[in-house]
């Protein structure tokens, strides 16, 4: 098994000699494996090895005789350890995380601060890997789920990910180890549980040799997946401009939606199938997509940005001048008086000054040629769509709305015959 580890080292480029190792030290047989193994190797690569075991203070008693474990493994093998217990349960209540989650985190967290710019070998087998695989198919995935664990990450090295969690326990039992066995590990209220004791073992039955098919299968998916990843690369820094993507549209489907699944991690932004497909079908037509609260996908002449809405506190109205007025960053609104009748509001008939705003709770108008009141919400949600809803300019005098964009203007205020000057408006976008 070791000749396999050393394989994987040196196909993955783990190890180039002299560097620094800290292995992560659960105990486990899978954790106990990596440390022997790398024990045995510190010379062949000039390795500084060293362990850190993170006690997560989740299993009481058992977690300790965990650590204590470590502690003596540690001691037999001449290997400095170093301990952190760290209290997970309360941070997962804290930050309303799942235990295992809350656990993951820490874990990553405590090996970036220790191993600072060394490296940290974690301890996962191709078990895991067909595992984490089979669990990223049954949630939902694309090719990336499908790559599973990645050999190296950053400075995460993964020794073992070529060798079966058999693989491992054949080794500790010829080699005379012992190991600690956690107890959630047994639990099948834990879905990967189920995948390990139930799925796992009906597919070996169906082809006892699905770890080497697996491994293999692996490999070809991240390959093709670093191809795909390049040519995404490229055409990102082609298209990308001034925080705006252009020119997506000459691109296959592949690369468009990769691009904008970048395009909205870099802006921070929640990423899903159905944003990155709703984004994309807007590319060739224009439009907006909502992706979080006040925060918009926007699309035109195949230019794609993202709006974020301001708080409606921060929206503040505007005395209306002649010529441009703008409350919102995407679009403004032209205002021009000219005589007669023809626009679509009566000047004379506005009581006091106009003003620009956006929507108010409580908001009510009688359209003209109509002898009720009206909600403007209920007529925003009738009329308009809901991605462009936060984008209605409203125009309003002292007694209250007289215009609203895309749906028309109050009785109050028509132009009539006797209508000596009225007030024309022309929204445009932004370029």
């Amino acid at each position: 098994m070791t000749e396999k580890i050393i394989s994987t080292i040196e196909t993955y480029g783990m190890l180039k000699g002299g560097e620094r190792v800290t292995a992560a030290l659960s105990g486990g047989a899978d954790s106990v494996c990596l440390l022997l193994v790398l024990n045995d190797l510190k010379d062949r690569y000039n390795l500084k090895l060293d362990a850190v075991h993170v006690n997560h203070c989740i299993r009481g008693e058992e977690a300790d005789r965990d650590e204590q474990f470590c502690r003596k493994l540690c001691e037999r093998l001449g290997v400095e350890l170093t301990v952190k217990r760290i209290d997970v349960p309360a941070i997962a209540a804290e930050k309303k995380q799942s235990l295992e989650e809350a656990a993951r985190n820490v874990r990553y967290s405590v090996f970036a601060e220790h191993s600072g710019a060394g490296l940290t070998a974690t301890a996962h087998t191709a078990s895991d890997n067909a595992e984490t695989v089979l669990l990223n198919l049954a949630r939902g995935t694309g090719l990336k789920g499908m790559c599973g664990i990645p050999p190296v990450r950053g400075n995460i090295i993964r020794p073992l990910i070529d060798v079966t969690r058999q693989d491992v326990e054949n080794y500790l039992k010829e080699t005379g180890q012992d190991f600690v066995t956690d107890s959630t590990n047994l639990d099948n209220d834990y879905t990967r549980n189920r995948i390990r004791h139930n799925i796992i073992p009906e597919i070996l039955r169906i082809n006892s040799g699905f770890y080497k098919t697996f491994c293999a299968e692996l490999k070809i998916f991240s390959e093709e997946n670093i191809f795909i990843e390049n040519s995404v690369k490229t055409a990102y820094n082609i298209c990308i401009d001034n925080g705006a993507l252009c020119g997506l549209e000459k691109y296959d489907t592949v690369i468009r939606k990769r691009c904008i699944s970048l395009f909205l991690k870099e802006n921070s932004l929640p990423v899903s199938a159905e944003k990155i497909n709703a984004i994309n079908g807007i590319l060739d037509m224009g439009g907006k997509i909502n992706i979080s609260d006040g925060v918009y996908a926007v699309c035109r002449k195949h230019t794609l940005t993202i709006l974020r809405m301001p708080e409606k506190t921060e929206i503040q109205p505007v005395k209306l001048r002649c010529g441009e007025n703008s409350i919102f960053s995407h679009k403004t609104v032209f205002a021009e008086i000219k005589d007669g009748g023809g626009g679509i509001i009566d000047t004379d008939k506005v009581c006091g000054d106009i003003v620009l705003r956006s929507r108010n709770n409580g908001d009510r108008i009688r359209l003209s040629g109509r002898n009720f009141t009206s909600s403007v919400k209920k007529l925003l949600n009738e009329n308009v769509r809901a991605d462009m809803r936060p984008f209605i300019h409203f125009l309003a005098d002292d007694e209250g709305v007289i215009f609203i964009e895309n749906i028309g203007a109050a009785d109050r205020v028509k132009p009539d015959g006797n209508t000596k000057k009225s007030l024309y408006i022309t929204v445009k976008d932004v370029e």
